[in-house]
């Protein structure tokens, strides 16, 4: 049975966000984002970025815009895509910020699928 290491909640979107993605320091290219934690999150894109690369991540969470630094820790290829795993590098402060958006976000959906 594989052990779940995950130290933050992971929100999975329904539908997912489109976010952008930086490597090597360069220009910003679109990606699906899958889920999201504050401790990191999954997205797929055509790049096949390297394990341990570092990437800079873009998105929005509920109108708060999130740049945020992290390394490549996980992938998967698929047929047309690879989905990566990023684990954010960052400070105490940006990841309560992120993680207070998930909670509220969360709240925000559980509401509308009790009201629907």
């Amino acid at each position: 049975m594989s052990e779940n290491r995950r130290e933050f909640f992971r929100v999975i979107f329904n539908q997912a966000l489109n976010g952008k993605v930086s490597v090597y320091g360069g220009n910003f290219l679109p990606v699906e984002i899958y889920d999201v934690s504050a401790g990191g999150l999954v997205f797929s894109s055509v790049l096949n970025i390297p394990l341990g690369e570092s990437v800079r991540c873009s998105f929005e969470i509920l109108d708060s815009a999130f740049m945020l630094e992290g390394s490549i820790v996980r992938k998967a290829t698929g047929v047309d895509v690879v989905k990566c795993g990023v684990e954010f590098s960052v400070d105490q402060g940006t990841s309560s910020e992120l993680f207070k958006q998930l909670n509220h976000y969360q709240i925000r959906n559980r509401k509308s699928f009790l009201t629907d």
